[in-house]
């Protein structure tokens, strides 16, 4: 499992914060007495957010054993007892419900992304699925673990991650096959070799100016399948012409009952559903002494 960053950390710290309040005016009648529950998936799932239900539980001092084989990224069936968690009964209690809610979430997240990648896996073996910046304000980088958890690609975490011409961008540069040459040129200049740049592009006009200007990816966005294949052998020989590799990427209107059309096609498949049109995982925590 992955340690979560300082960045993780503040955003789990703040939740377990704006949730509590000033205090559980319910949870504290215990008054230090200890206790035991077990964490439960209520579905089949590839869970997601084990680290972080370690890291919660432990700001309550609670103590947190996991279930043989459990592990972010498995798979888990319905009633599975994922865990068991010792500690004080006030502080189990206030977290029960970031835990099981940050669980969830994340945990829709991965199964669906498993569920996509293993379709494109099938149907062409090295192509890789990706999600987008399509993420819920504050929680977009524990999503992006989930995608990862279920086998996606994460696409960037911020917008430093990479330089990324989209459509507006091209728009204030006036669009079409002569704003994307000037957009690449004018990152190259800011920041020279040391950046990696990609391109969206709706036409293959644009698309051969992003392998003129020495784009690393392009993204096609919004193509039918077919568009999309004869798209993609125009550029994939118009980069083979300057001997580059080049990274082809396609995005927007792609589902999991349409992803097998765009899959062959390029490298990489991306699909903001991933992460913003997920159906959650259910968890339960039942106290067991």
């Amino acid at each position: 499992m992955m340690p979560l960053t300082y960045e993780e950390k503040k955003v789990l710290k703040r939740a377990m914060r704006l949730d509590s309040g000033k205090g559980d005016l319910t949870s504290c009648i215990f008054n230090g007495d200890i206790g035991t529950a077990k964490i439960i998936a209520e579905d089949d799932c590839v869970p997601s957010g084990f680290e972080a239900l370690e890291y919660l539980f432990d700001r309550v001092g609670a103590q947190v054993t996991l279930s043989d084989g459990a592990c972010s990224g498995s798979i888990c069936g319905k009633g599975e007892v994922i865990a068991t968690v010792e500690g004080p009964m006030e502080g189990l209690l206030r977290a029960e419900r970031i835990v099981l809610n940050t669980l969830s979430r994340m945990s829709g997240i991965a199964t669906n992304a498993r569920k996509v990648s293993d379709i494109v896996e099938k149907v062409s073996p090295g192509t890789r699925v990706a999600g987008t910046r399509k993420t819920t304000p504050m929680f977009g980088l524990l999503e992006k673990r989930a995608l990862i958890d279920g086998g996606a690609l994460p696409h960037r975490p911020d917008l430093s991650a990479m330089a990324m011409l989209k459509d507006n961008h091209l728009a204030a540069l006036g669009g079409g096959p002569d704003a994307v040459l000037c957009g690449v040129e004018m990152i190259r200049e800011k920041y020279g070799p040391y950046v990696n740049i990609e391109v969206e592009v709706e036409d293959i006009s644009s698309g051969l100016a992003a392998v003129e200007a020495g784009a690393d990816i392009i993204m096609l966005d919004n193509f039918t399948p077919g568009g999309l294949s004869k798209a993609v052998m125009e550029i994939r020989k118009a980069a083979d012409d300057q001997g580059r590799d080049i990274t082809l990427e396609a995005s927007g209107g792609i589902t999991p009952k349409n992803v097998e059309e765009y899959a062959p096609h390029v490298d990489v498949v991306s699909m903001g559903s991933l992460t913003y049109n997920v159906s959650i995982i259910g968890f339960k925590m039942e106290y067991t002494n």
